[in-house]
């Protein structure tokens, strides 16, 4: 009983006035005391709690912000540069139908390319992974662009070889088709063969037959490299000159060595699946300039 009489002792707090009045006074509990600061104290931490709360709050919101800033930067980035490749469109039309008059004039019919459907041969070669910027559509719209920039090259290039009646150059542009069969995978961004997702950039085409088909020069060269290049596995580059080079890739036998001089249509090696390949066919390549170009462009 006394040690609950001393915890429930009243405390007395007194004011008194610099006047006459009468002094002010109030009587508290210890304990009522005690729960006053207690549930001061938890209004304190309650408090700081929320202020605390709040400014993550607002850091994150300003992050989120940032974000969604960054991603209107580039989506009106990728805006502009979808307006800047309507613009190259169409001059590529005007120039196409100025060809097509200067074609007219000098009596020359235009060439049908043979259609050729997608298979489901061989693949393989080497590839370049693609980073994830939002924007693969408009990649793939400046590879479409390209190749239609090579094809005009191209086409204006023999114009001025007639012109000029130049035939060693018509022997050297590789317009023949390397071997029969049928297109497995184009030029261009793909899908891995390989699996694990993504896309990569495919720097010729593949064509897919029978192991030991027959390969031909595309045109006449010069072999510069004969043996294996890692992904390629058994490879032939030759050298036409004017610029252009091809590349066969994944043989199984090659018949021509580094040095030797080769003619268009002339036997250069065999079909295989060396090299990182699905399965037979070969990797067929153009290059122009030091750039790879798609090889349809050219065949016929």
């Amino acid at each position: 009983m006394k040690r609950k009489k001393k915890h429930n002792q009243q405390m007395t707090f007194m004011l008194i006035p610099h006047s006459t009045a009468r002094p002010l006074q109030w009587s508290m509990s210890r304990k009522w005391i005690s729960g006053v600061a207690v549930v001061f104290a938890l209004l304190i931490i309650c408090f700081s709690g929320i202020g605390v709360w709040f400014y993550v709050s607002q850091d994150d919101i300003r992050h989120v912000n940032q974000i969604k800033q960054d991603n209107r930067d580039k989506i009106e980035t990728i805006e502009l540069l979808n307006q800047e490749i309507d613009k190259i469109e169409k001059q590529q039309d005007e120039i196409a139908q100025k060809q097509i008059q200067l074609k007219r004039i000098m009596g020359i019919k235009s060439e049908n390319n043979r259609p050729v459907e997608v298979s489901r041969g061989g693949k393989g070669g080497l590839d370049y992974p693609a980073r994830n910027t939002g924007g693969n559509e408009v990649l793939q719209q400046t590879v479409e662009i390209r190749t239609q920039l090579a094809i005009q090259e191209k086409e204006l290039d023999e114009l001025l070889a007639r012109v000029n009646n130049n035939k060693a150059y018509f022997r050297s542009i590789p317009n023949q088709w390397p071997v029969q069969g049928d297109i497995s995978s184009e030029f261009g961004w793909r899908s891995s063969p390989f699996g694990g997702g993504g896309s990569s950039f495919h720097g010729g085409i593949d064509i897919a037959n029978d192991s030991g088909v027959p390969i031909v020069a595309a045109a006449d060269g010069t072999v510069v490299f004969a043996g294996w290049k890692g992904a390629y596995g058994k490879l032939l580059e030759i050298n036409h000159g004017y610029g252009y080079k091809t590349a066969y890739g994944h043989n199984s036998t090659l018949l021509v060595n580094e040095g030797d001089k080769v003619k268009k249509g002339q036997e250069i090696a065999r079909m295989g699946t060396t090299g990182r390949s699905t399965g037979p066919h070969l990797h067929f390549e153009v290059i122009k300039d030091g750039e790879s170009q798609d090889p349809r462009i050219y065949l016929p």
